[in-house]
């Protein structure tokens, strides 16, 4: 079906893709091997914003990129070491750096020092895996999960140095419960983009408090406070949840609550992980909620996860106007640690499957068409800035 000002909003889409972005800051376990209750300063000061070239002021069209769990340690990193950092992205890297900005799930820390925490599975990474984040196109991370403190408060600010340096900025967790809730401003042109990171996920003494460090626990009041700050920060809003439970294709009630509110409070996108395999998508308020975007380039062998997708958004004045799923195989058992493009067959059979996981939160309706495309909200008419340009 072709709606009225497909054509237009098509060819908006073309005109304005330009690179370069400006950065502002942006299972139950046992007990935890002695967090702090109060916050060590770091040896550290933290850049809030980073500066590039671009040649548009405003920009009536802004394309994010989403991808689920990224674990560049475990089982990926014999081969990084073997064959570099870029490895996990060398088939990828080209459909990620064709969006303004691309956000994934970090699920582990950045770090060589620290105590591990006393559950069955804990991850760290070597900190020189960050600059194939870098090359693959990744602006900015959440940090809001169950793994990002599994080496405590020295994995956590290790990475958030590492990620400085590198420079890619984050989002989800900080020095207290407000820090960690505070939306990193992505900057294009003058069009300014929030992302704010929450975790739902165990161990709870991960979750960040008034005076300790770690991750945004989402609760209905701190949500509603970081989206009312982000809102007179931002032009669009991207909230970012780790949640659900673990190799469930549909989301938890509590999921679609808290993604509801967060769009009625001003969210533009939710995109959610954890699951590690792909759950639903629902267009709620001409919005875009990703449940569950599954496992990216992630450090197992499980035979669950074995597809996910890169979602494409497009942010426009008017809230989220379309949406690209490009099916990817991470299948480690085949593609070891590359997630590799589906084409053909493959990815039709992975665009069908998605609309039927989908089609329940949609009051029924497929919402994906079969080339990917999901049509949210289009305006019959153009807008001056989409005139100027063509």
């Amino acid at each position: 079906m072709i709606f009225k000002g497909t054509r237009i909003v098509v060819k908006l889409v073309v005109a304005v893709l330009f690179p370069g972005v400006v950065l502002q800051h942006c299972s139950r376990t046992s007990q935890m091997h002695s967090i702090p209750t109060q916050l060590e300063a770091p040896k550290f000061t933290l850049k809030r914003s980073y500066r590039l070239p671009l040649n548009i002021e405003r920009r009536p069209v802004v394309s994010v990129i989403g991808v689920g769990d990224i674990l560049l340690g475990a089982r990926a990193a014999t081969l990084i070491n073997k064959y570099g950092v870029d490895y996990p992205f060398d088939s990828t890297r080209s459909v990620l750096k064709r969006g303004d900005i691309a956000i994934g799930n970090l699920e582990a820390p950045f770090t060589k020092r620290g105590e591990p925490f006393d559950k069955k599975y804990t991850f760290r990474v070597n900190p020189e895996f960050s600059a194939g984040l870098k090359n693959a196109g990744f602006d900015v991370v959440n940090l809001a999960n169950n793994h990002i403190f599994d080496y405590g408060p020295d994995g956590l600010f290790d990475t958030i140095t590492t990620l400085d340096s590198t420079g890619i900025a984050f989002c989800g967790a900080g020095s207290n419960d407000s820090t960690a809730s505070e939306a990193v401003i992505i900057t294009i042109g003058t069009t300014r983009v929030a992302f704010i990171g929450f975790s739902m996920t165990f161990p709870a003494e991960f979750w960040a408090g008034k005076e300790r460090p770690g991750t945004a626990f989402a609760t209905q009041s701190l949500v509603k406070n970081a989206m009312q700050r982000a809102r007179n920060k931002a032009d669009y809003i991207v909230v970012s949840f780790h949640w659900g439970a673990e190799l469930m294709t549909h989301p938890k009630q509590y999921q679609q609550d808290f993604a509801h509110m967060a769009i009625d409070l001003g969210a533009d996108l939710v995109l959610g992980h954890h699951a590690h395999v792909l759950q639903g998508l629902e267009i709620y308020k001409n919005r875009l909620i990703a449940y569950g975007l599954g496992n990216f380039t992630f450090g197992s062998y499980s035979r669950r996860a074995k597809e996910s997708i890169i979602l494409k958004t497009y942010l426009g004045r008017d809230g989220a106007l379309f949406a690209r799923v490009l099916p990817v195989s991470v299948y480690n058992i085949q593609v070891d640690f590359q997630p590799i493009l589906l084409k053909g067959e493959r990815q039709r059979e992975s665009i069908r499957y998605l609309n039927e996981i989908s089609n329940p939160l949609n009051g029924g309706r497929d919402i994906i068409s079969p080339d990917g495309t999901i049509w949210i909200f289009l305006p019959t008419e153009p807008t001056p800035q989409a005139e100027s340009a063509f």
